[in-house]
């Protein structure tokens, strides 16, 4: 049975609270690296809870508490930091919440609300976990199937205090482990494990985005991808870039066409030529920017997004 009052500060004793209804340890959740309480601390962590406070209440078992809260991005490879730009904070943002028992994982929107989309690992399925980084601070995490992961972003503090609580974590030894070895995802409706690429809870039955809508609606239409997941902004700035790419395409396409029919001979000819050359370029870009949006918008689909 894990234990709730484990030490974490030697100076401070374990002291439990509720929050809005959330079970937590006041004396790990509103303090520093050091074990001090600060106010700021405090307000920020009560303005999370504030925000997740219905999930947290649903989430956290019988003998579980929160010890700590705080915000980073979710992992992300360099490809899609460098291809989504300043609006990968945006789409990585996360909140992490440590327990007695897990870490879990919440994707939030800018202001801190939860987007239905939601993992956990027991802490006996991380093998390795280190707080890493000095002007960008890291959490690295190596699970027990050999899987690993980054969240960054982490606040000066807040990687401090991570790191405290990892050692006061993993010296009481052993702990539950799973059979997935790994972080998994769970059902926002119901708490259950989901099935990595099956696309409904196989407990409530609730239903998320599937890839093959993803992919028939990003083929199909400038944009589909992105507003089919929910990014809209994402989505705008695709129409307006594939819509250009395919008009100029047409223009490219009927101007060689109109060309090649000619009675003219010779120049005439050349310039088809020219017109054909530039349109399979277009062409080429279009292609591109489809291939793009699909690998985008499968790693939102694989995050499991409810059905409205």
């Amino acid at each position: 049975m894990p234990d709730l009052y484990f030490p974490v500060h030697p100076e401070q004793s374990a002291r439990l609270g509720s929050p809005n209804g959330v079970r937590v340890r006041e004396d790990t959740l509103y303090t520093n690296h050091k074990g001090q309480e600060k106010r700021g601390i405090r307000k920020r962590a009560d303005k999370a809870i504030d925000k997740l406070q219905e999930v947290l209440r649903k989430a956290l078992g019988p003998e579980e508490v929160a010890l700590y809260i705080t915000r980073c991005q979710a992992p992300a490879s360099a490809f899609e930091q460098l291809t989504f730009g300043w609006y990968i904070y945006y789409v990585t943002a996360t909140m992490l919440v440590f327990t007695n028992r897990r870490l879990l994982l919440f994707q939030v929107k800018r202001d801190g609300s939860w987007k239905r989309i939601l993992r956990a690992v027991v802490w006996g399925d991380v093998e390795e976990a280190k707080v890493k980084g000095w002007l960008s601070r890291t959490l690295r995490i190596k699970y027990r199937n050999g899987k690993k992961e980054t969240y960054w972003g982490l606040g000066w503090g807040d990687a401090k205090k991570i790191r405290v609580l990892l050692e006061a974590r993993f010296s009481l030894g052993a702990a539950e482990t799973s059979a997935a070895g790994a972080i998994i995802p769970l059902c926002p409706n119901c708490l259950a494990e989901l099935t990595l690429q099956v696309y409904e809870c196989h407990n409530c039955k609730l239903t998320f985005k599937d890839e093959k809508t993803m992919v028939r609606r990003s083929l199909l239409i400038p944009g589909g991808g992105y507003f089919y997941v929910g990014y809209w902004f994402l989505g705008i700035a695709d129409f307006i870039v594939e819509a250009y790419l395919l008009v100029v395409l047409l223009v490219f396409v009927v101007a060689a066409v109109s060309l090649m029919m000619s009675p003219q001979s010779g120049q005439a000819g050349a310039t088809s030529g020219e017109a054909w050359g530039f349109g399979i370029f277009i062409g080429l870009l279009l292609a591109v920017e489809k291939l793009l949006t699909i690998h985008h918008c499968r790693r939102f689909i694989r995050e499991f997004i409810p059905k409205e």
